[in-house]
């Protein structure tokens, strides 16, 4: 067997792991507990030991592991390697991950963003397959993005492009959980949308929501909105909508910037289908230049959730062989 990359997808409460073909096949995955409380030594053992787990799985050794690719959340130095103070990973702060990791398996390691591993992820065995150039939005508590033009992964000179989620779409909007007012995040992630909810609820609308809720709003969720929507509840549909209509705006803003083929939305809210995407696609259209954005196709992603582990080997593989 020719050999394999391994992806790993850390993330505050699971990590996440696959062994994955060099013709983009999971061969084996695995996912326990990140354990963070522990500290980063303790979750850096977590990792090695799924590494080796999911190998000796597939029937191999780490001698048959080309590189081991980690997607995690920022800030952090890409080409270093170095973790700096990730919110959901107490005690971390300036970890060398890549070579931590080194160290522990002796395979070559890399260390990329989270957004950044499942847009690539996409990009390379999920719905942005066959183009040069896309986006990808992860629709979350926040708004995490990802672009990659002429194949390679737009990262910037300091390693933040691609923040998609701080897009300003509102002079003097809501204030947004990084400080500014009138970012995209505080309208079209589950959050804002939620608040939009909130704030329909509290202007007087009637909605199945005061039901699931439990009458406590704070206990109030995207999935909620969901569930109330395909129950025919017309204010959670204008929600989703309106959801949709900020996320246009900013899609219009990505296509005039650069004419991509495709942009793609993960995360939960997706389960919303075309009650959300035809809200996305309208606006965006009315909103950007008439060719690229007709071009331009919307669509959902492909991967699930195995978009961080397949872009976490995928992107390995490209800055092992040289090619990102």
């Amino acid at each position: 067997m020719s050999k394999i990359v391994v992806g790993i997808d850390l993330g505050g409460t699971n990590v996440k792991t696959a062994a994955v073909s060099q013709d983009k096949k999971i061969l084996t995955q695995d996912s326990r507990p990140t354990a963070a409380e522990n500290g980063p030594e303790a979750v850096m053992d977590v990792m090695a030991q799924a590494v080796k787990d999911v190998v000796r799985d597939a029937g191999l050794s780490l001698e048959d592991v080309t590189a081991v690719g980690i997607g995690a959340p920022g800030p952090m130095n890409w080409q270093t390697g170095i973790v700096y103070s990730p919110p959901n990973l107490p005690g971390w702060r300036n970890v060398p991950l890549a070579e931590s990791m080194f160290k522990r398996l002796n395979v070559p390691c890399y260390v990329d963003n989270d957004a950044n591993v499942a847009c690539f992820g996409e990009y390379w065995s999920g719905a942005g397959q066959g183009v040069d150039t896309m986006c990808l939005l992860t629709l979350g508590t926040g708004v995490g993005g990802g672009i990659v033009i002429n194949g390679e992964l737009l990262r910037g000179i300091d390693g933040t492009a691609a923040e998609i989620g701080h897009l300003k779409v509102m002079r003097g909007g809501r204030m947004c959980g990084c400080g500014s007012e009138g970012c995209l995040e505080a309208y079209a992630s589950v959050t804002g949308q939620v608040r939009t909810a909130k704030e329909g609820i509290a202007a007087g609308q009637e909605t199945l929501l005061t039901e699931l809720s439990g009458g406590d709003f704070e206990n109030l969720t995207g999935k909620m909105i969901t569930e109330a929507e395909n129950q025919g509840d017309s204010f959670a549909r204008w929600v989703t909508h309106e959801t949709g209509m900020w996320l246009g705006i900013g899609v219009a803003s990505l296509i005039n910037l650069l004419n991509p083929e495709r942009i793609i939305f993960s995360g939960g809210m997706i389960a919303s289908g075309d009650s959300l995407f035809s809200a996305i696609r309208e606006t965006a259209r009315a909103n950007a230049f008439e060719v690229p954005g007709k071009r331009c196709e919307i669509l959902p992603a492909g991967l699930g959730a195995d978009a961080g582990v397949m872009g976490s080997a995928a992107c390995a593989l490209a800055r092992h062989t040289g090619e990102l």
